[in-house]
């Protein structure tokens, strides 16, 4: 029994033996391969944030990030695997120049994610919020189970519009995407503001799994914040559910679905906020804009709520006509 132990722990320190001595580790030309798998994938990706959303000087960054890539490769295929980093007095794989800028774009991109899901949930928060008040089981519901409407016949008005009959079943899947929405959006601002995160961006020696798991925590964080965009564009499409039925006829003309077109083509979703549904389905926006026909309809402009402020009642309608004719 002695003996089994004893050959089992040799077994045992021969293996880290191996893992850890010098000769086995890792070739530059191993660690090279992996980046440049990974950095070509994250490229790829970040290439459509950039045409959605990104400002001059992000542009300019990702065109030194693709030029330093470009270099690397080169490098690479030419077996030319390390540079010197006079920084840090030490050789390190080209592709970590390549890391280091795209750490910063991507920091850059993740904060842009943050404040545009934060627009479109506070801009449908209103509407929810007065939909949930609105028709809920109690005060107005009473009206939507009753055969005729009294108010309709008796005062010529409507407690509510016909074509927002709908939110009175809808309300609660408009509540759970809000809820969803602030949630996913509140994780995606965890992985951007995580601790280490925050550490590693005082030192001033990284390692390359450093920056790998910035890079890492900034997509978590545009993965969170796409996913809040995209339960608060749906808040929108529920609410503006009977925009459709206004281009049903255009839309079959063109051959566009008319149950859930493309983006571009829903006008149940705000022109301000189609970049954001194109961007959340790895769209670029500009081209989706150039499938739109001359003159197609827009996105609802008014909100639920601007309309009911703006429909004075008939009552005082009728009033002040009446006030106006008086003679003088």
């Amino acid at each position: 029994m002695l003996n089994k132990f004893l050959f089992k722990l040799l077994l045992f320190l021969i293996a880290i033996s191996f893992f850890t001595n010098p000769a086995f580790a890792v070739s530059p030309a191993a660690k090279s391969q992996d980046d440049y798998v990974y950095l070509l994938r994250q490229l790829r990706d970040i290439q459509i944030m950039v045409s959605n959303f990104a400002n001059e000087d992000q542009k300019k960054k990702f065109t030194e990030v693709k030029d330093d890539f470009r270099s690397a490769s080169i490098d690479f295929y030419a077996h030319n695997f390390v540079y010197y980093d006079k920084d840090a007095k030490k050789h390190r794989i080209k592709y970590y120049l390549v890391k280091s800028k795209l750490v910063v774009l991507l920091e850059d991109l993740a904060r842009e994610y943050i404040k545009r899901t934060e627009n479109i949930l506070r801009s449908t928060s209103k509407q929810t919020f007065n939909i949930l008040v609105k028709y809920n089981k109690g005060g107005y519901a009473k009206y939507f189970i009753q055969p005729v409407n009294p108010v309709s016949v008796i005062k010529q008005q409507k407690i509510y519009q016909p074509d927002e009959y709908h939110l009175y079943h809808d309300k609660s899947v408009i509540e759970e995407y809000i809820r969803r929405g602030y949630k996913a959006l509140e994780d995606g601002k965890r992985a951007f503001n995580d601790p280490e995160v925050a550490i590693l961006k005082t030192k001033k020696e990284r390692r390359n799994e450093d920056l790998n798991f910035m890079i890492g925590k900034y997509y978590d964080t545009i993965a969170q914040c796409r996913k809040a965009k995209m339960l608060g564009i749906e808040i929108y499409k529920t609410i503006h559910l009977y925009n459709l039925m206004t281009v049903r006829t255009t839309l079959e003309k063109y051959d566009i679905p008319t149950a859930n077109p493309e983006p571009i083509f829903d006008v149940r979703i705000p022109e301000d906020f189609k970049v954001d549904a194109n961007d959340n389905l790895q769209l670029i926006h500009s081209h989706e804009m150039k499938k739109l026909p001359e003159g197609y309809p827009k996105g609802p402009t008014v909100q639920i709520e601007e309309q009911e402020a703006s429909q004075q009642p008939v009552q005082e309608q009728t009033k002040a006509a009446e006030q106006t004719n008086q003679p003088k």
